[in-house]
C-alpha cells in the first residue's frame, strides 16, 4: 500500500511592499526552508511574529508547504 513520507517543509511568507497607483497592494515572497515537518502551528505562528518584527514590511500571509514523496 502506498503512503507519503514528507521530504522537506518550508515556511512561505507574503509581503505587502507597498501600493501600486490604483491602490492595491503590491506582495512580494519570501520563503524559508528545511522548517521541522512537525512543527505546531502555535510555534509557526510565534516565530513568525518576532520574524514580523524584524522586517521591514508587513506580513499578510504564512503559508507551511510540506513536499512529500509517494512510495
Amino acid at each position: 500500500m502506498a503512503e507519503y513520507i514528507t521530504a522537506s517543509s518550508r515556511l512561505s511568507l507574503r509581503l505587502q511592499i507597498g501600493t501600486n497607483d490604483d491602490g492595491r497592494p503590491i506582495l512580494r515572497s519570501l520563503s524559508l526552508r528545511d522548517l521541522s515537518e512537525d512543527a505546531a502551528a502555535d510555534d509557526v505562528s510565534d516565530a513568525v511574529s518576532a520574524l514580523g518584527d524584524l522586517l521591514a514590511y508587513p506580513i499578510v500571509e504564512t503559508s507551511k508547504i510540506d513536499t512529500n514523496l509517494v512510495v
